[in-house]
């Protein structure tokens, strides 16, 4: 039996947005190394960041060649990064499915850069479990909701 051009076509494209969809997800994480690192030395993040967008503009991707990466943490203010907090928090407890300690999160991102008081820190945890994006495991440990983990495996 063979597939039509249409049933092609759409095959062609579903898997284009998967690999469009994963490359976001692996340079998310790209950042947050470049951000730790940054944030440790400042020289080699931004050396790190270059190779990358070299490496990107070399393996043909356009975005790379116009400067309009998702790679944009290192050379940052901290005031423009405010807003990626939350998604950065995502990716830390993703990987954590016990949960971690509010003290660990809020150690976490200023190893890695962000400006953030402990309080301001609880209070953006509070808001994201009211969200339901994360479940409280015990006092002070946060982790992702089931319905987090879900909608983050299904992008």
């Amino acid at each position: 039996m063979s597939a039509t051009f249409e049933q092609n076509a759409e095959f062609l494209a579903l898997a284009a947005r998967e690999a469009r969809d994963e490359t976001r997800r692996l340079l998310s994480r790209l950042e947050i190394v470049i951000a730790g690192l940054s944030a440790k030395d400042p020289a080699a993040g931004l050396e790190l960041r270059r190779s990358t967008v070299e490496f990107l503009a070399a393996a043909g991707d356009g975005q790379a060649r116009r400067g309009e990466t998702y790679l944009s943490v290192v050379g940052r203010p901290p005031s423009e990064r405010a807003s990626e907090i939350e998604p950065m928090i995502v990716e830390m407890l993703e990987g954590e499915p016990g949960g971690m300690h509010v003290d660990a999160i809020f150690e976490l991102l200023i190893e890695m850069g962000f400006e953030i008081t402990k309080g301001n820190l609880s209070v953006k945890l509070h808001r994201m479990l009211k969200a339901g994006r994360l479940v409280s495991t015990a006092r002070g440990f946060y982790a992702l909701s089931t319905m987090e983990r879900a909608r983050r495996q299904a992008v």
